[in-house]
């Protein structure tokens, strides 16, 4: 990942997570929405469904409209990438010019992206308080990212401690809710986790909110990476739509905050070049 020396002024991933319905086909159109826009990179989870769901969860009824099979392990299992698909998806991704990087639920899935050469790993909340998988990662020299949704400051003090072990490590502000109301995105986190944890890499913010503005303002608080999730069509099938930005909305994010950017210039108060044609005109 080229997070620290990005030319960009945050390090932007478009999360497509399991928005690509289990279908290559589907994940590659999100592939190549988003090429020619400044998105740095492009993350999905990888999940060993047999390993990662308990057996109750595995044969729980899962009948809701956005099911895609009879019992929860169906469903998940329908949403998820073969591991060839997955393969494929990675390559496919950095052919584009984008970094590819995967959240993951169990020991399986960790050593599997570890084999198949991820450039990245990030750490869902979900899995922020999993001692022994935090413990599997440490072991790893993958650069990884930590959500911290879901989690007290005392799971990300022992999370940091554990992940920080002469690896490159980045922090996510992030609240588990889907979608998230802006009372609730807490971006004040974002200076005080960079106040906290001051030897890891980077601070950062994951939203799952819908609109644009938190983003500009996570910016404006520091946030080095913005994770935003990215849908073709916020209306498909799936519990992870209504809270994802179709592409209009990732190039609202972006254009921003290269504005921002830009605007903010330089701390250094003098008489610009801009101002000449005025100050002989009005001082003159």
């Amino acid at each position: 990942m080229n997070i620290v020396n990005r030319k960009t002024p945050t390090y932007f991933i478009a999360e497509i997570g399991q928005n690509h319905q289990g279908d290559i086909n589907i994940a590659k159109r999100m592939v190549d929405s988003l090429k020619g826009l400044p998105v740095n990179c492009i993350k999905t989870a990888k999940r060993d469904i047999d390993t990662c769901l308990s057996e109750e969860q595995k044969v729980m009824i899962y009948d809701n409209p956005n099911s895609f099979g009879r019992t929860y392990y169906e469903h998940r299992k329908a949403l998820e990438l073969s591991k060839e698909d997955f393969i494929e998806l990675k390559n496919y991704v950095e052919a584009a010019g984008f970094d590819f990087i995967s959240s993951f639920t169990d020991k399986p899935s960790l050593e599997f992206l570890q084999k198949i050469g991820c450039s990245g790993l990030k750490i869902a909340s979900q899995r922020t308080a999993d001692i022994e998988l935090l413990n599997a990662v440490a072991e790893t020299e993958i650069p990884t990212i930590l959500s911290t949704g879901m989690s007290s400051i005392e799971d990300v003090d022992r999370a940091v401690e554990i992940l920080h072990k002469n690896k490159e490590l980045h922090l996510l502000q992030c609240t588990s809710t889907y979608p998230c109301s802006e009372e609730d995105l807490n971006l004040n986190v974002i200076p005080m986790y960079k106040d906290r944890y001051k030897n890891i890499d980077t601070v950062g913010f994951s939203g799952h909110h819908i609109g644009v503005a938190s983003d500009i303002a996570a910016y404006m608080l520091g946030a080095e990476i913005i994770e935003r999730h990215y849908t073709l069509d916020r209306t498909m099938k799936g519990t992870d739509h209504p809270g994802s930005l179709e592409k209009r909305g990732i190039e609202y994010v972006l254009n921003y905050i290269d504005q921002v950017n830009r605007a903010l210039g330089s701390s250094k108060k003098e008489i610009l070049g801009s101002e000449l044609p005025a100050l002989k005109k009005l001082r003159g």
